[in-house]
């Protein structure tokens, strides 16, 4: 009977899970079918004729939550927005992260790692040796960012007055001689260590390389001194975090046009970039060069209240520098989000990648044993790529809603999904030690080979619980011929 799955016949299926082989299905966790967001495949969205099923999945157009992409929210969780952001941010200051040499404070860090992943959200954070915020309540009264054991070692410094731009007092602060090679060393030193502790980690989207400049940003301002050439902030900073960051995300921010040739290198070598001025100071093209190669990071110049009052908020501009600086990741402001929901779902989806299934064609006769055809054509409607590990897998599942075989699409290449552009793959595969029957088909996105079930979610209706998308329920599996 040529229909899609019907309301009743998706309720009466017991329950869904992900496996490779059926043997695993009594070790997994079953979540049941009636969990499926916005079901349905619309009446019209499949035809057949002969062998071929072409089917043609109805889009959703909610706000979607992926890795790799999305709004970021600075320092607090506030859980009451956790629909909407998908990582939290936290930028440190050295000395309070290594009051001492050779002591560390992993519990800053380790505690908002841990509160994500309760939360299915991922940290990232960035780590200063200047920053001319730095709080007044610390126990040197705001005066070390490089903490004071690098200055006692006998590293070069020099004493400002930086304005506190809380209660607009005038603080002295001590600042490292960005060549000096004791401060190098040690810095050096702590990088390794960080990395030591956290590259690789599954729970850390990205971490800023903020080692060099007034707030980690690569400039002067308000500390004066000498800048450092392209080819030291190379091989002093970016270098250094790479090769203690090798299976981690890292993110240089824009300082200066002069170290352009440097943050070319940088997205040549996977490293992002960050523009930490939209809208005052910026329109996002800094980072445009990372489009394709790296993920950008797009941070306003002030708060939304900041912005309006300055006369700088309009939202088109905010749609325009998205064209331009093609992010994955936004800041997440609050009060922007209240006073614009619907933009925010419009923003949400456009950074990063936005993936959309929009026609699969299937072979609906398969026999075991026997190679079969399924081709896919998925629009990327995202501004980027993806640039987390992704794979396309297929499931078969048996009416008992149990998923009895998973097999990765080899010949589809999500990386290479561009942006605004339809990429249409065909895969022959081969299933084996199927009982005959009818099954549904399903097609999922992983970011390992490893995982349970798919992390990365399609913009389309009828999704189960464990973000598998129901294609059709009108595979026939046969013994021969």
């Amino acid at each position: 009977m040529k229909q899609v799955l019907s309301f009743s016949i998706i309720s009466s299926l017991a329950i869904i899970l992900m496996s490779c082989q059926k043997d695993d299905l009594s070790t997994l966790n079953f979540k049941p079918i009636s969990d499926i967001s916005n079901q349905g495949l619309s009446v019209n969205s499949i035809s057949d004729s002969s062998n071929v099923i072409n089917v043609n999945p109805t889009e959703n157009f909610g706000l979607l939550l992926n890795p790799g992409k999305g709004f970021v929210k600075y320092y607090d969780f506030d859980a009451q927005y956790a629909s909407v952001f998908g990582t939290k941010y936290i930028r440190y200051d050295w000395a309070d992260i290594q009051p001492k040499e050779g002591v560390y404070n992993w519990d800053w860090i380790d505690n908002e790692i841990a509160e994500c992943r309760a939360n299915g959200k991922k940290f990232a954070f960035g780590i200063m040796s200047a920053n001319t915020n730095r709080s007044i309540n610390t126990p040197d009264k705001g005066k070390y960012v490089t903490p004071k054991w690098v200055f006692d070692a006998g590293a070069a410094k020099r004493t400002i007055n930086a304005t506190y731009w809380e209660t607009g007092q005038t603080v002295k602060q001590i600042i490292p001689i960005w060549t000096d090679a004791i401060f190098l060393t040690k810095l050096k030193n702590f990088i390794t260590a960080l990395g030591n502790r956290y590259n690789g980690n599954k729970d850390i989207a990205f971490i800023d390389v903020r080692s060099y400049g007034n707030w980690g940003e690569q400039h002067l301002y308000e500390l004066g001194g000498t800048n450092l050439t392209s080819a030291q902030l190379k091989l002093q900073h970016l270098q250094v975090y790479k090769d203690a960051f090798p299976n981690t995300q890292l993110i240089t921010p824009w300082g200066e046009h002069f170290y352009d040739d440097t943050y070319q290198w940088a997205v040549d070598n996977g490293i992002g970039m960050r523009s930490d001025g939209i809208f005052k100071y910026s329109n996002g093209s800094e980072v445009t060069r990372a489009h394709t190669k790296a993920p950008s990071i797009f941070e306003y110049t002030a708060a939304y209240g900041w912005l309006t009052s300055e006369g700088y908020w309009n939202p088109d501009t905010l749609l325009k520098y998205i064209e331009i600086g093609k992010p994955s990741y936004i800041q997440f402001d609050a009060d922007m989000y209240n006073a614009n929901t619907v933009l925010y779902t419009q923003v949400a989806n456009r950074v990063g990648y936005h993936f959309v299934i929009k026609n699969v064609h299937v072979q609906k006769n398969i026999v075991n044993g026997q190679s079969f055809y399924i081709q896919t054509s998925i629009l990327n409607k995202g501004v980027t790529n993806i640039y987390e590990d992704c794979y396309l897998a297929l499931a078969l599942i048996n009416s008992n809603g149990e998923v009895v075989q998973k097999k990765f699409l080899t010949q589809s290449f999500p990386k290479n999904w561009k942006s605004d552009q339809l990429s249409t793959e065909t895969n022959n595969i081969i299933l084996t030690g199927l009982n005959q029957g009818t099954y549904t088909l399903a097609l999922g996105m992983f970011s390992s080979m490893n995982d349970a079930e798919p992390k990365i979610a399609f913009a389309n209706n009828s999704k189960t619980a464990n973000n598998w998308f129901m294609i059709t329920n009108q595979i026939q599996i046969s013994l021969d011929n």
